[in-house]
């Protein structure tokens, strides 16, 4: 990998797009900061943004819209719920003050610029645009919208669309790292960024991380540049304050799994991260682990049963038995890919029959290509013996009935494997 620039110089190899200055800390009063710079080896990166610079609060809605980009496969333009369900996954209040904040942060995301100076350099970024960057400059979100709905309480509804570039070096940087973001509601704004932090320097195979963190002025400008703080402190003994009650908050923190564990050696100081027992480096989200046609079942089911407006939150909130009690009504089939194929493409897209084609989709759930075959699941109720899709199957695969597989058995393979 190349890491040198024409005058020789080493270029830092960026971790993570998150660690590199996309929020900021610990804005005094009032004041408005319109521009932030933090060093980073030989380069520099400088956020700016003619409203405000990121604030905590805006930094874990980013955290969020990332969250529901990779979700969503990386899409430019992406719906990610209500205001009040974002607000509550953010870990503010839903009174009307915190609402208009949080409105406010998706136009400071909008405004905001990241410059990264000879910093950022990844192998995945490069072979897409086989190329080495001197300067990236990207935007966050290119738009937004906020939609009021005819539900009840008339829900406003959040649309963004991220900057093509900002989302292209996401999705193809082998460095980009999302941290889990479950823990970090209602952690302070050090201990927040303290919490990021050690996702970069714990090693997971070694169970155990430790960085040098320095004295003095060294670690005044640690606490700047790697926690990005816009705290103007000069003496390390502020910075220490800080550092140890966001340790305290973090180390009691249930969700947590790191514990972390200061020391000081002839005035120089160490950060050491240990894994807390008994607490995942990663929520289990069991409806994250389902193959793609469970997961289109599963939210088909919701829409069709509990009659809500957001079935993905509902659905991640799921535990492996209410998953189960949700799924035993389905029952999977593979069939044939080229059958499959004649029947949805041939048949059923050509039927003039309104009512078929709406019987067909209430009893098809969810589908998936497997090579040469499609995993089709069916809720069983609807396939009664005269029924249209028993009939085409009868016609076209007479041996499907005996292949048919529980979606609670198919279930319980998925949690054995972990996938």
């Amino acid at each position: 990998m190349r890491g040198d620039t024409k005058q020789g110089q080493k270029i830092k190899i960026d971790f993570n797009l998150l660690m590199s200055g996309t929020w900021v800390l610990e804005k005094k009063g009032n004041q408005t900061i319109h521009k932030f710079e933090k060093d980073l080896g030989v380069g520099k990166v400088v956020i700016y943004n003619a409203l405000d610079v990121p604030s905590p609060l805006d930094s874990k809605v980013l955290d969020f819209l990332m969250l529901k980009a990779q979700e969503n496969n990386w899409e430019k333009e992406i719906s990610i719920g209500s205001l009040r369900q974002i607000a509550k996954e953010v870990g503010i209040g839903v009174d009307r003050r915190r609402l208009n904040r949080l409105k406010l942060s998706f136009k400071i995301l909008a405004n905001t610029r990241i410059e990264f100076h000879n910093c950022f350099i990844d192998t995945g970024v490069m072979k897409h645009f086989e190329g080495l960057f001197d300067l990236v400059d990207i935007g966050i979100l290119s738009g937004y919208s906020f939609r009021r709905t005819k539900a009840r309480g008339k829900p406003i509804n959040v649309k963004v669309v991220f900057d093509d570039d900002f989302i292209t070096l996401c999705k193809y940087s082998l460095g980009y790292k999302l941290v889990p973001f479950a823990p970090i509601n209602g952690l302070r704004d050090t201990a927040y960024a303290l919490y990021k932090w050690a996702w970069r320097w714990y090693n997971a195979e070694k169970g155990y991380g430790e960085r040098w963190i320095g004295d003095g002025k060294k670690l005044v400008e640690w606490y700047k540049n790697e926690l990005n703080s816009t705290g103007k402190y000069k003496f390390p003994s502020e910075v220490l304050r800080r550092v140890r009650s966001a340790i305290k908050q973090l180390n009691d923190h249930p969700e947590v799994p790191f514990s972390f564990l200061l020391k000081e050696e002839n005035g120089t100081y160490k950060l050491e991260i240990y894994r807390k027992e008994g607490v995942p480096l990663k929520r289990e989200i069991p409806f994250d682990q389902l193959p793609g046609f469970l997961k289109r079942t599963v939210i088909s089911l919701i829409e069709r049963e509990k009659h809500i407006r957001e079935p993905f939150a509902l659905a991640r909130s799921m535990s492996w038995k209410e998953l189960e009690t949700l799924l035993k009504g389905v029952i999977v089939v593979p069939v044939p890919k080229d059958i499959w194929d004649f029947i949805t493409n041939d048949i059923m897209a050509k039927t003039p029959v309104e009512t078929e084609k709406k019987e067909f989709q209430e009893t098809v759930l969810g589908v998936e290509d497997k090579d040469d075959e499609v995993l089709v699941a069916f809720e069983s109720s609807k396939l009664k013996k005269k029924s249209l899709i028993t009939t085409l199957l009868d016609t076209f695969t007479p041996n499907w009935r005996s292949f048919i597989q529980e979606a609670v058995g198919y279930l319980k393979e998925v949690r054995a494997t972990k996938i």
